[in-house]
């Protein structure tokens, strides 16, 4: 950062006129940060800057990136907010009325010709309400000039009157404040107890190790693999050591592959929000190990989906762990054929969707056994399109090796019928992994409650707990206690219960946010109830539809 930067302040107005220019400006604690020529750099993506242009991210800031590397932001500081526009203090709860992110409006990319630059150092001269002087500009330019006005009315969003009067939440501004001030002093709370050091090995991924091995191990033994090593190494087979090559035995073997899969990915989820060594790189290679070359997945894809869905979380717009047409719609605004900001496309809600959706609540389990073939298509997609993704070389390898491995088991079983139940089964397998992944936001809210809620009350009010005892936290691998884990996302998964226990619940409680947790089987209640009731909405649009139709034929005669 430039030191003259140090004095430079800039106003609500000069604020929307640069982004409105194209400038990606996001404000932390009253600095404001020009974010263009880190876009593409950007580990955690494009889009999750995107979101915030405009607005307050102090909290977001602060919950995905660790101290030393917000110091590293510091040369993309171009200045700070004015005195008027931010709080006496300064320092956590701005008073900054967010702006419309361009992106989450259909703004994005804000066409910004090069040969109009000269509007690049006239920010102050732009004012609502001026009128173009034909002697000053020409026409092209004063159509530029009032296009950049229409983009700067469109950046305000609308009055969050309506919104508050609207909701059964509290949204007014002064609240979410509080509740974010509040959340920033639980953060320090939980850093100061050192719960973002891992556990030691023994109480961490020691045991974990002992599972996959034991899991690995079973499968192995049970697979065409181990009778081919024999032989190649030892020059000998011993039927005894092994059952004979009979289904069940193969059966078996995709049983424990498929276990085997389901546990080891939740190393991949810590990975991909360093929570392993704290390392983005290393971590980021970890997971690449275990993801691609293990797995077959992207786990730059995952890592990409993943961070949206944790600072847009259950938005039917711009959150893709919900966008599931046109398999499931756990809202009727699904009904409107939406354009997800992810996907960049219409998510049109067909007649094909309209079947599929009628009978969800039916279907969501049987589906949920071929998820991994979903994932499979996303992960190459992604690396097809994201050529300048960082290890996007190695991630492509990691996938070759998987399918070379795999494809190879798959070759040495006896049949066809064989190798397509392993297939199917080893799939299905962890299809449990699927259902915890959506089971703690399926069932909770999808309204869009603008920009004025804060970060704490947005996680809290999307996201449940699935309660169940210390000793099964294995099973779950950490991804029942979401709520801590959307709080604090960078929290080793090893210390989420502490978190939970000590932390949240009382918090949540002192400060009047409604902490949600159930049992595992009422947690898939309430994602089928749900589900069930979306379904519903189907028939009575039917209905609706049918009833108008012979009124107007009706009125016709």
């Amino acid at each position: 950062m430039r030191s003259s930067n140090l004095d430079r302040t800039f106003t609500r107005e000069q604020i929307k006129q640069r982004i409105a220019l194209g400038d990606v400006i996001v404000i932390h604690r009253s600095s404001v940060y020009k974010l263009n020529s880190w876009l593409k750099k950007h580990p955690g993506g494009e889009l999750a800057i995107l979101h915030f242009v405009g607005r307050d991210a102090t909290d977001e800031i602060e919950a995905y990136h660790p101290e030393h590397v917000i110091k590293q932001m510091r040369p993309f500081v171009i200045g700070c907010l004015k005195k008027g526009d931010q709080e006496v203090d300064g320092k956590i709860g701005l008073n900054w009325r967010p702006l419309n992110p361009p992106v989450q409006i259909g703004l994005w990319p804000i066409p910004n010709d090069k040969d109009l630059s000269y509007l690049d150092s006239g920010y102050d001269e732009i004012h609502e309400g001026e009128e173009d002087s034909s002697d000053d500009l020409n026409d092209d330019k004063s159509k530029i000039k009032i296009d950049i006005r229409r983009i700067i009315k469109l950046l305000e969003p609308n009055d969050p009157k309506k919104t508050i009067s609207e909701s059964c939440y509290n949204l007014d501004p002064t609240h979410q404040q509080q509740i974010s001030k509040s959340y920033h002093e639980l953060h320090e709370k939980v850093k100061r107890a050192g719960l973002y050091k891992p556990p030691s090995f023994f109480y961490g991924y020691g045991t974990d190790l002992i599972r996959y091995s034991f899991l690995f191990s079973i499968f192995f033994i049970t697979s065409p693999w181990y009778r081919l090593v024999r032989e190649k190494l030892f020059n000998s087979y011993d039927p005894s050591i092994i059952l004979s090559g009979s289904t069940f035995q193969y059966f078996v073997s995709a049983v424990f592959l498929g276990l085997w899969w389901h546990q080891i990915t939740f190393v991949v989820h810590d990975a991909g929000h360093c929570e392993v060594t704290g390392n983005w790189e290393v971590d980021r290679l970890v997971g690449i190990s275990i993801a691609n070359f293990l797995g077959g997945l992207s786990v730059g894809w995952w890592c990409d989906n993943h961070d949206i869905h944790h600072l847009v979380t259950n938005h039917p717009e711009h959150d893709p762990d919900i966008q599931h047409l046109p398999f499931f719609a756990i809202s009727t605004k699904f009904f409107e054929s939406l354009r997800s900001t992810y996907y960049k496309r219409v998510m049109e809600f067909s007649k094909f969707s309209k079947r599929l959706v009628k009978h969800q609540h039916r279907l969501y389990y049987f589906i949920m056994m071929f998820a991994r073939f979903n994932l499979f298509s996303n992960s190459y997609i992604y690396l097809y399109n994201r050529k300048d993704q960082r290890f996007r070389n190695l991630e492509i390898s990691g996938i070759i090796f998987f399918w070379c491995y795999f494809l190879t088991l798959i070759y040495l079983l006896p049949s066809w019928p064989i190798r397509i139940m392993f297939v199917i089964v080893s799939f299905a397998v962890t299809s449990p992994l699927h259902v915890q992944i959506v089971l703690s936001h399926f069932a909770k809210s999808t309204e869009d409650l603008g920009l004025d809620e804060c970060f704490a009350h947005r996680q809290i009010r999307t996201t449940m707990d699935v309660d169940c005892p210390s000793y099964l936290d294995f099973i779950h691998g950490g991804l029942n206690m979401q709520i801590a884990h959307h709080l604090f996302p960078r929290l080793p998964r090893h210390n989420l219960r502490i978190v939970t226990n000590k932390f949240v619940k009382p918090w949540c409680k002192e400060i009047g946010l409604n902490y949600q947790s159930f049992k595992f089987m009422e947690s898939n209640l309430k994602v089928l109830n749900v589900l069930q009731e979306v379904s519903n909405q189907i028939q009575i649009l039917k209905l609706v539809a049918s009833s108008q139709a012979k009124e107007k034929k009706t009125l016709n005669l």
